[in-house]
């Protein structure tokens, strides 16, 4: 398969009220092979007057259009025909995610297109059984309470997984009966602006789903600001978190935020220490390190750890081969992009200079084929220090910060000794001891004896501290309802 086949020749155009449209000033963005650093198509690059096309066509859809007020099994029908419509395009949308985002091929095609059909499917279902309650209530008086879409949402989508995360959400949002607005990352436009044509085929009205590209400063400023905006939702950074909060403040907007994290990876001395340093290697490389709940931080007890390190540094060194992502011989992913990869290689730099340890990677590549690309070779660093800025900043690359502790105390102050909240896991054959500090890790998404979620859509986690605010879920895009009928004529509490 040539993957060019895939790619349009033509510049992907944003999609607004139903149409595939340019941007009003016509500018254009570069679409770049991170593996190669070569430009492999245009887009369309949105502006505010695109983003206000596009929340005009949602607010119209969502108070005039048929989708909020469609019987839920219509909606799910509409979902399921997507679903097969993305089966029957799978290709191009793992072409697409491996050549713009740097996913591996084979991740793309046979985890990210199966989760994202998944994805269809699994919200159809919940459309149809998303239920209210009834409430006991006094002086026969029945109270039930219905759950009822929030409106135009605005979702702001990451790169680190813009195809997958935005099925996810965007199905939920849907699914919930909202109509949308979506702002690709800047890095990965061109999946979600192909799904607009998934959507269309299936029979989505217009206007219900709008995807325009741009950067956060402009067109996702303008979305967290908008009277006609009724939620915002974002997933990235705690600094761009921050500004929509500061932004959406005004209007008092209902947000959303998944942010980043530093997962603490727990391992006691009871481990096979072969199975579980592998285990460790996972949780730091998989997509590169350039997963939100990647386990970055690695703590060891004492009295395995110099064997734990060696054992880590073994497997990793033999396992991974960066290259080429529709390679099927290598399996490290590139970094998204230059700019990104120069901030872990500073990272990295920081590592060295306040005293961690660097016992893998850290260097370079120079085989020239590998150097025009953004790759960054599987790194750990030993005997980190929480005062380290390795150990407490996010680097989202396949970087590993390991530390020592003695107690279970230790460990678990060690893993709460940042600001994020996000994931975390702990590795023991007494499984006591793993739920009790399961149970001790502030954080919303914690592995006993494994690494990432086996239940991405079934059971999302939220972010606890710096990590997020608000639920996740297809309810995080409702709002409640409590109504209170009298059914007794002319009967009043007692005065």
């Amino acid at each position: 398969m040539n993957p060019m086949d895939l790619v349009s020749k033509e510049p992907y155009r944003l999609y607004i009220d139903g149409q595939y449209v340019p941007s009003a000033s016509g500018r254009m963005q570069d679409c770049v092979n991170p593996a190669n650093n070569e430009v492999f198509a245009k887009a369309y690059y949105g502006d505010v007057e695109d983003a206000r096309k596009a929340v005009a066509a949602a607010r119209k859809a969502f108070d005039e259009g048929p989708w909020g007020r469609m019987a839920a099994r219509d909606r799910a029908k509409i979902l399921m025909k997507a679903a097969q419509i993305m089966e029957r395009r799978a290709d191009e949308f793992a072409t697409l995610e491996a050549l713009e985002c740097g996913y591996h091929y084979g991740s793309a095609r046979y985890y990210c297109v199966p989760m994202a059909v998944d994805s269809f499917q699994f919200f159809a279902g919940k459309a149809r059984e998303c239920e209210g309650s009834v409430v006991p209530s006094d002086y026969g008086t029945l109270n039930y309470v219905t759950w009822n879409p929030v409106g135009v949402v605005a979702e702001i989508l990451p790169w680190n997984g813009p195809y997958l995360m935005g099925c996810q959400k965007i199905n939920a949002i849907l699914a919930a009966g909202n109509a949308c607005v979506i702002k690709p990352p800047s890095w990965g436009v061109l999946t979600l602006l192909q799904l607009a044509g998934v959507y269309e085929e299936a029979g989505l009205p217009a206007g219900v789903f709008n995807v325009v590209t741009g950067s956060g400063g402009t067109v996702g400023a303008y979305l967290t600001k908008h009277p006609d905006v009724d939620m915002v939702a974002m997933t990235g950074g705690i600094e761009t978190g921050r500004e929509i909060i500061r932004n959406s403040a005004e209007r008092v907007k209902d947000i959303a935020l998944e942010l980043g994290g530093k997962s603490p990876n727990i391992f006691f001395e009871d481990v096979d220490i072969k199975s579980a340093a592998q285990w460790a290697v996972w949780g730091f490389t998989n997509h590169s390190g350039q997963v939100c709940v990647s386990g970055t931080r690695v703590l060891v007890q004492r009295s395995i750890y110099d064997e734990f390190v060696e054992e880590m540094c073994r497997f990793a060194a033999e396992k991974f081969v960066p290259g080429d992502t529709f390679d099927f011989s290598t399996n490290l992913d590139p970094m998204i992009s230059k700019t990104h990869a120069e901030s872990v290689w500073r990272y990295i730099q920081k590592g060295k200079d306040e005293g961690a340890r660097l016992v893998l990677g850290g260097e370079r590549y120079t085989d020239p084929v590998l150097a025009r690309g953004n790759f960054v070779p599987v790194t750990i660093f030993a005997d980190v220090t929480p005062d380290m800025t390795i150990f407490q900043e996010e680097i989202f690359g396949p970087v590993a910060c390991v530390t020592p502790f003695d107690t279970e105390e230790e460990a678990l102050a060690l893993a709460n000794g940042t600001s994020f909240g996000l994931a975390g896991a702990v590795f023991t054959k007494d499984l006591k001891r793993g739920l009790r500090v399961a149970n001790g890790i502030k954080g919303g998404q914690i592995y006993v004896n494994n690494y990432f979620s086996k239940g991405m859509i079934e059971s999302p986690g939220t972010g606890w501290k710096e990590s997020g605010l608000g639920v996740a879920g297809m309810k995080k895009y409702m709002i409640s309802k409590t109504v209170f009928v009298e059914t007794v004529e002319g009967t009043l509490p007692p005065l």
